[in-house]
């Protein structure tokens, strides 16, 4: 006879002492359920041996929490908030249960691990990875449980229901309590709301589309074995890993605090109903200081494994205005490749700086001869990425060099973060539909050694103010621009550096020419002492965690 999960806890919590019995309950729900645990685990922290850990100190928490669960405490609780059972949870299934326990204990795993080691946290996750070949399921797996995570409680249930666990209509309908049409309306609304918080990430699929990779792909097999040593550790009191009881331990935090935020919640909505207190509740802090800002965006950012996307930097001083286009893609622990046209300067110019594994390469060169300009070779990433940063107006340095820290601590993000400059939290604003909070960041040459000035120049590189756009939900970086004012910098012109600008341009190679040259740009030169100039960096179709092969980071 096949008994309902809920049926199977109520059996293991009464009846521990009664191994005979108590086991094999435990040991079924396991078998029923480790594969979506599994799944949802592994794809949160990318790598297949935490993601068994955080499997066991799930069914953990299930064995620990089993008389809670038994008694009853949800079904009790919603049906005094919602008598008509119209927001209801799962009353026979534990599914939802176990998928929401999965995302608190990979949340405090990856919390951890960040601690750990920061930087070096995602380099060997290529390797562990085993996605799927769809292609739809390849840009929706990184971002499903954030994305399921933002849905109310009875929507999340409802999509777990139909897409993890391949429940039909009127079984989702028996355990959200609600009629069977009511039920697939239910799925629809959840499935349309879990496709809007994809395409604010900007990943535009349909809702056919996703409900299809969701179904295919969320659940794949736990590995050989698993599900044994999970029954083994629970019903037998084996002794759990380290590792695994940290999990444990955390994860079990992170839930006793959900339940206090609902607690707050209910309180508050009953004393908003009856106008005894007015509270505002949000679902982000919007009275986060500037550096706190900028530090959980730069650790957001030490999660990723790739990271890709296009957009363009203005720049704006000196009687002229640039245009640079841009494309980045990365992926750790050392595969990039950055593509730019500028336009509006001496000549439309290209560039790429890239590494498919095999060296670090940077090459520069009018539009039409870039295709066979000769690369140069450079000592490393942070070599490459300096270099490329002037030539692309820093479109190869400002995110590269916070995805990779390879800027040596001193990437615009990192000394915000680290509270190295006189930080100034702004109003918020929107970047292409994107809420984001603003944060100014000042550096003073005063404060800097010997008063800003150059080495080998007694000229100075002037104040430097950089505004981040950073998204609110998202914490990624839309928007950067920095300004630059006061300057005074000597740039030593050669005829070789004229030779250059001249066949780039396609311009006979003359003395006449070079003269002529020298003279322009020496004015110039003139002009931009003193001059401020305003670099506007915009980023757009950002996509994390993406697998890419070598191949694509090749010239």
């Amino acid at each position: 006879m096949m008994h309902d999960d809920m049926t199977l806890v109520r059996e293991f919590a009464a009846r521990q002492s009664e191994p005979a019995v108590a086991e094999p309950a435990f040991a079924t729900l396991v078998e029923r359920h480790i594969a979506l645990v599994h799944s949802a685990a592994l794809r949160q922290v990318g790598d297949a041996h935490l993601a068994e850990e955080i499997t066991q100190a799930v069914f953990i928490i299930l064995a620990r929490k089993a008389a809670t669960l038994a008694g009853g405490w949800q079904r009790r609780l919603v049906g005094r908030l919602h008598p008509r059972g119209d927001e209801g949870v799962a009353a026979t299934s534990i599914a939802p249960w176990l998928y929401r326990t999965t995302r608190y204990a990979a949340a405090d795993a990856l919390k951890t691990r960040r601690r750990r080691h920061a930087r070096e946290q995602e380099a060997y996750m290529q390797s562990t990875l085993n996605q799927p070949d769809n292609e739809a399921w390849k840009q929706l797996a990184p971002l499903l449980d954030d994305a399921m995570a933002e849905l109310g409680e009875t929507d999340r249930t409802a999509l777990v229901l139909r897409y993890f666990e391949n429940k039909t209509a009127r079984e989702i309908a028996a355990a959200l309590r609600m009629e069977e049409n009511a039920a697939q309306k239910r799925v629809t609304r959840a499935l349309d709301k879990l496709r809007a918080r994809f395409v604010k990430r900007g990943l535009t699929l349909t809702a056919t589309v996703i409900a299809g990779a969701v179904a295919a792909n969320s659940v794949q097999a736990a590995p050989a074995g698993l599900a044994v040593k999970v029954s083994l550790l629970v019903a037998k009191g084996a002794a759990a890993g380290s590792s695994t009881y940290t999990i444990t331990k955390g994860a079990l935090k992170i839930m006793a605090w959900s339940k206090a935020k609902t607690a707050i919640g209910i309180t508050a909505g009953i004393l908003l109903a009856s106008g005894v207190a007015t509270l505002a509740i949000s679902h982000h802090n919007d009275n986060l200081p500037a550096q706190e800002i900028a530090t959980r965006s730069q650790n957001f950012y030490a999660t990723f494994y790739s990271y890709s996307d296009s957009g363009k930097v203005v720049t704006e001083g000196g009687g002229q205005t640039t245009e640079t286009t841009f494309n980045i893609r990365m992926q750790r622990p050392n595969l990039y490749r950055i593509d730019w046209t500028q336009t509006g300067g001496l000549y439309i110019g290209k560039g790429i700086v890239w590494s498919d594994g095999n060296g670090d390469y940077l090459v520069t060169d009018s539009a039409d001869k870039i295709t066979t300009a000769q690369a140069q070779r450079m000592h490393d990433m942070q070599f490459a990425l300096g270099g490329a940063g002037g030539a692309s107006s820093s479109a190869a340095s400002m995110i590269p060099g916070i995805f990779f820290s390879k800027n040596g601590g001193s990437d615009a993000l990192f000394v915000a973060a680290a509270g190295r400059t006189k930080l100034t939290k702004l109003a918020d604003e929107k970047i292409g539909g994107v809420d984001c909070q603003v944060i100014s960041s000042v550096i003073d040459p005063k404060t800097l050694p010997d008063d800003g000035k150059l080495p080998n120049n007694a000229r100075t590189i002037g104040t430097i103010t950089t505004k981040f756009w950073i998204g609110k939900r998202d914490r990624l970086i839309h928007q950067t621009q920095t300004t630059l004012e006061g300057s005074s910098i000597s740039i030593k012109i050669t005829d070789d550096n004229l030779i250059t600008i001249l066949t780039r341009q396609s311009k006979p190679v003359t003395p006449e020419a070079i003269a002529a040259l020298r003279t322009e740009l020496d004015k110039s030169m003139n002009l931009a002492q003193g001059a401020k100039y305003i670099f506007t960096q915009t980023h757009e179709n950002i996509i994390v965690n993406q697998k890419f092969s070598p191949m694509d980071f090749t010239r």
